[in-house]
């Protein structure tokens, strides 16, 4: 974490706190909440100036996630913009680790990510898994929302703990997040969020060019038994770094063995083409036309291991990606 001193003077907080001007409201499929105040635009500097590489490249992550999050979200009626949360959080990397041991894109610690059935052994970490650990985050972004109602104190409990944020309040006085005396980091804990938010609503003016979004193109290969790591990307034509990049959450060197059946993401190996069946045409024909075997075509399409497909049936067929059918 950035210490946040180097943001701003640490007496900022002695001085009276100004009200908050009007919120500024997202184009397109997002209406979160953002001020723009003295913290923010503090926050908005130190992002552009002193973590500008840390950014580009959490940019760089974020086009094989940020699609999948926004979805999700949007799933649990939250705002899509708390993609934006994961640059703060962790620079959009599965593999982060934090010294309080708290791990992956949305960084949770080990007892919270039990309470949202992420498991964690010598072999897993669920944590670090993109899929399962937004989901997570996302469940647990709405409890904290359903609890204090607005998004800068949810940010805040989000980062320094329900109960730590809920004390406050109480012995405070106050709901208000700006007037709020928490932990330092907790207090720019949020400005950074907003101001992470406002660079991406419009990243080119703040010196930022994002990549397109290319999310990876996966499918699922289940495993019947623990394997090593190196065999199945062996198998699959890829490397161990390519593989372990598809599957961030698998920490041992093997699938876990306490699991019989692993759902394993590798590289999509087919893609689905459809092919109307010409009058004469056999199976052995379009198989051979496709460089496909005609086993692979009856499995695909659920035929029987006799007879032909009928003229004018529609099959699928798949085919290589790096190989299409001329």
């Amino acid at each position: 974490m950035v210490d946040p001193a180097a943001i701003h003077p640490a007496d900022e907080f002695a001085q009276k706190p100004t009200p908050a001007p009007p919120t500024l409201t997202a184009s397109g499929m997002s209406e979160f909440p953002i001020v723009l105040n003295g913290r923010v635009k503090a926050a908005l500097k130190h992002l552009q100036t002193h973590r500008s590489d840390d950014i580009t490249r959490a940019f760089w992550r974020a086009r094989r996630y940020a699609g999948m999050m926004r979805s999700i979200f949007r799933e649990y009626d939250l705002p899509a913009e708390l993609v934006n949360l994961a640059f703060i959080e962790s620079d959009v990397n599965p593999r982060a680790t934090s010294h309080a041991q708290a791990a992956g894109i949305w960084q949770f610690v080990p007892s919270t990510a039990r309470t949202y059935g992420m498991r964690t052994s010598t072999s897993l970490d669920e944590r670090r898994d993109p899929e399962k650990s937004t989901r997570a985050a996302a469940e647990h972004l709405k409890s904290l929302y359903n609890r204090f109602h607005t998004w800068p104190l949810t940010l805040a409990a989000y980062n320094a703990g329900a109960h730590a944020v809920q004390r406050a309040i109480t012995r405070q006085r106050t709901r208000d997040f700006w007037r709020l005396r928490l932990p330092k980091e907790t207090r720019w804990f949020v400005p950074k969020f907003m101001a992470m938010t406002i660079i991406a609503r419009d990243p080119r003016r703040y010196g930022f060019s994002p990549p397109p979004e290319a999310p990876h193109d996966t499918e699922i290969l289940h495993v019947s038994q623990p394997t090593e790591i190196r065999q199945i990307a062996e198998a699959a034509g890829i490397t161990v770094k390519h593989l372990r990049e598809l599957n961030p959450e698998l920490v041992g060197p093997t699938t876990p063995p306490e699991q019989s059946r692993y759902a394993l993401r590798i590289p999509r190996r087919f893609i689905w083409v459809s092919h109307k069946v010409q009058n004469g045409e056999t199976l052995a024909a379009i198989a051979r036309r496709y460089k496909v075997s005609v086993q692979l075509l009856r499995e695909a399409n659920r035929l029987g291991q006799a007879g032909e497909p009928a003229a004018g049936s529609i099959i699928l067929i798949p085919a290589k990606p790096s190989a299409p059918p001329a």
